[in-house]
């Protein structure tokens, strides 16, 4: 276990590249019951006091590379023209759908890619396998969770397994709904032994022998006694409070938004922890995270447009 105790020295998301962009709100909040953080960022704003949707989708571009293709099949550090080429790649692996408020994008491309991102910068906890290129077709959908990542716990002295599920909806109950439904569905039909598989299979680093002590973890496809699996979710929704503040001058903009976004918080732990008393696999662990957006179909646009 020596050497995956290691494995935050895999993540690519810098930090400043995350806090350029999104905003912590701490709170207190806590959801009882079964084991969950629930997590509240929101976008920073720019100087004109509009949210900065733009600059979180060009910041998740800059990262399609490591997103998408796995740190075993290029170079530890890149040239111009070998950059250019996987770029190239990696754009190919989307599918690049038209978005609008009739015609969402179904494919969630761009929360998933977000994920990742938050998973690595927040949770510290790197992706250790590359769904996006096992694809066989760029418009097929990359089956099972929305990511596969890993941390070492030193409190619990166990790995970490985090299976991601992204919804960018426009109400945030239907988001929470559609993504306890699709973790259930997961366990209902042991999708963890196909994606624990993948781990062993699909390793996304040039380590072999990190990549043997994970494979040691896992016993025919379940996990063993030091692996513990977690669901992080985020829980994209449409959120009115960026527009609401815009009257306030800049030196009152962040406190009257965070105000605001108290009362919000209040509300969707409350919707959350009921939907957690239905919910019947309380053995699982969550990581929710929370992020309001001025629109979600604008910022899948923005995403596509850096794509484009």
């Amino acid at each position: 276990m020596e050497l995956v105790k290691n494995i935050a020295e895999k993540i690519s998301v810098e930090n400043p590249d995350f806090s350029n962009c999104i905003n912590v709100f701490e709170h207190d909040l806590k959801i009882t019951g079964i084991e969950t953080t629930v997590r509240f960022h929101y976008l920073k704003f720019d100087g004109n006091k509009k949210p900065m949707v733009k600059a979180l989708a060009d910041t998740l571009y800059a990262y399609i590379i490591d997103y998408c293709l796995s740190a075993k099949n290029r170079e530890e550090t890149l040239t111009s023209r070998q950059s250019t080429l996987l770029t190239k790649q990696a754009r190919s692996l989307f599918r690049h759908p038209k978005i609008s408020d009739d015609s969402p994008d179904k494919t969630g491309e761009a929360g998933e890619t977000l994920l990742y991102f938050l998973m690595e910068a927040v949770l510290k906890a790197p992706q250790i396998v590359s769904k996006m290129e096992l694809k066989t077709n760029h418009k097929d959908e990359v089956k099972g969770s929305d990511g596969i990542h890993a941390r070492w716990n030193e409190e619990l002295e166990v790995v970490d397994f985090y299976f991601g599920e992204s919804k960018l909806y426009k109400k945030v109950s239907d988001a929470l709904t559609s993504a306890l439904k699709s973790v259930n569905d997961f366990h209902d039909v042991k999708m963890y032994e196909h994606e624990f598989n993948m781990v062993t299979k699909h390793f996304k680093y040039a380590d072999e022998a990190v990549k043997n002590e994970i494979s040691q973890l896992f016993i025919n496809g379940n996990p063993g006694t030091n692996v513990r699996v977690n669901h992080a979710c985020l829980i994209g929704y449409d959120y009115n409070g960026y527009d609401d503040v815009l009257s306030e001058p800049h030196s009152k903009l962040i406190s009257r938004f965070e105000y605001e976004l108290r009362s919000n918080a209040e509300s969707l732990v409350k919707i959350l922890q009921e939907k957690f008393e239905k919910f019947e696999k309380k053995h699982l662990v969550f990581d929710v995270f929370f992020l309001p957006f001025p629109s979600v179909v604008e910022f899948r646009k923005a995403f596509n447009e850096a794509l484009d």
